[in-house]
């Protein structure tokens, strides 16, 4: 009953959801390329592993629509949340917690990313661990696919794949043909992760991303997989004291978790699992989302410790600490599933769908216009439209439609604030603007600021991106060339900016 209710749910928010920018641009990739340029070249502009574009690539050959592509998360969740129901270690009332958990609840079953693999793969893996060194060949499988799925996967993947090496070898099965196979196997799609993640020397997402200061990354790395403020139905984002609460009561969590792996006799493997990610967002880069990869870790740690011995009372006090920490945080996350789902059904996540309905009917009418695109956030557009309308992409031939991460690429999909204005000046018919990336001054008053332009608001497509219940807005905004009235200027009168 819990599974359907789950089920329920979770189809129901994703029948209302709208896809925003990385849904559609792993589509649109998958869509538009072979699969020897997918694979080989395209998914690691991406900074991911590729198993989840071959996955889309196949969907869509098979015919699923691009409004459907939630079924493929939501599957992978469904999938997933059954399996740790029945088989997962915990008291039931912690096993369908974990259901309203927001990775599990929202966010990764949701919102149709390659991170829903992560909560079917690992309840796989964890389910699988105990027969691993009898059983190796589908537990290697598993580790091998968890290699492909993102950066944070793979990290997880080599140390369960190092782990069964160490155990093939103490065992001294090593030499056996189903260890052999299955090291081999484990070896061979760790190998084909690493080569297709490893990053193109032009490519230009990360020259254009800030370096992090490591303390303050892992700490909210912890706090967005865990708990992430203490006021979880508030609509404002982490921030002062509630921020500080999260991130007490996260550490003190993970404290509990140490605890419980120290007594059990894979308290390596368990530490490993905790440290490599912490350590990869310290180091190199995390997003708030990647901490859903932490949470279903730190699930899988829990699930091999369960069944650890409380060798004295202090042990068996732990563990009534640990029941009731996670207790409340399935609580807490449950909140914030739920407020997330709401907002999702009642507003927009995306803008593209109606944007891109506007500006199809505006070329109806307007067969020789040029339109112009600024900002990531208006290709959120280009699975709504038959081919690509933007003249300021690749010159407005039809394909491609997804974004270029080159470094080479003209357009830029994270574009600095000056060349807002130098777009302008090439005095297209048409601009969808992603608020966002717009300058400071133009968001404070867009239509002041592109009345002085010669430019004038034809349509604002409200939007909002979800994270633990909080709605950040993400609207796009349609900006059309003034021909008459107060903003009307004449063409020679519009000077391109300095450089």
């Amino acid at each position: 009953m819990a599974l359907i209710a789950y089920a329920a749910w979770v189809i129901g928010v994703a029948l209302h959801h709208e896809a925003w920018f990385d849904e559609m641009q792993a589509w649109l990739l998958a869509r538009d390329n072979s699969l020897g340029m997918l694979v080989g070249h395209y998914a690691r502009y991406e900074g991911t592993p590729a198993l989840w574009h071959v996955i889309l690539w196949v969907a869509v050959r098979a015919g699923l629509p691009f409004s459907a592509i939630w079924t493929l998360s939501a599957a992978c969740a469904i999938a997933g949340a059954a399996i740790i129901v029945r088989f997962a270690p915990f008291p039931l009332f912690l096993r369908l917690g974990l259901l309203a958990s927001y990775f599990y609840g929202y966010q990764f079953s949701v919102i149709a990313r390659g991170y829903c693999l992560d909560l079917l793969l690992v309840p796989m893996a964890a389910a699988l661990f105990p027969a691993r060194v009898d059983r190796p060949l589908r537990y290697a499988l598993v580790v091998g696919l968890l290699a492909n799925v993102n950066v944070f996967s793979f990290l997880a993947a080599a140390v369960l794949g190092l782990e069964l090496l160490v155990r093939q070898i103490a065992a001294r099965r090593i030499f056996q043909r189903q260890a052999l196979a299955a090291l081999a196997l484990a070896g061979g799609c760790g190998l084909f992760a690493l080569w297709t993640v490893w990053q193109p020397a032009d490519n230009g997402f990360l020259a254009q991303t800030a370096p992090q200061k490591p303390l303050g990354a892992t700490l909210l790395f912890l706090a967005n997989a865990l708990f992430d403020r203490g006021a979880v139905w508030s609509a404002v984002s982490q921030a002062g004291p509630e921020f500080g609460i999260g991130i007490l009561l996260s550490v003190m969590l993970l404290g509990q978790l140490v605890r419980l792996a120290l007594t059990g006799r894979d308290r390596a493997l368990s530490l490993a699992l905790l440290a490599a990610p912490i350590m990869f967002t310290a180091a190199v880069y995390s997003e708030p989302w990647h901490a859903g990869v932490f949470f279903a870790l730190i699930v899988f740690v829990l699930w091999i410790n369960w069944g650890n011995p409380a060798t004295d009372p202090d042990d068996a006090q732990a563990r009534r600490i640990l029941i009731v920490a996670l207790s409340l945080l399935e609580v807490m996350q449950g909140m914030q599933t739920l407020h997330s789902g709401i907002e999702d059904i009642h507003g927009s996540y995306s803008a593209g769908k109606p944007a891109a309905r506007a500006i199809m009917a505006w070329r109806n009418e307007h067969p020789h216009g040029r339109i112009a695109a600024f900002g990531m956030q208006s290709f959120e557009t280009q699975p709504w439209m038959p081919r690509n309308e933007f003249a300021n992409y690749h010159g407005g031939t039809p394909k491609p439609q997804y974004v270029n991460w080159a470094a080479g690429e003209p357009w830029h999909a994270l574009p600095r604030p000056a060349e807002w204005s130098r777009l302008l000046a090439t005095r297209p018919d048409l601009v969808l603007a992603a608020q966002n990336w717009l300058p400071s001054d133009v968001k404070q008053d867009p239509g002041r600021a592109a009345c002085r332009a010669g430019y004038g608001i034809a349509q604002t497509f409200a939007a909002g991106m979800i994270w633990r219940g909080v709605v950040i807005d993400n609207p796009l905004i349609l900006f059309a060339r003034a021909t008459s009235g107060p903003c009307a200027k004449p063409e020679s009168s519009q000077a391109p900016p300095p450089a």
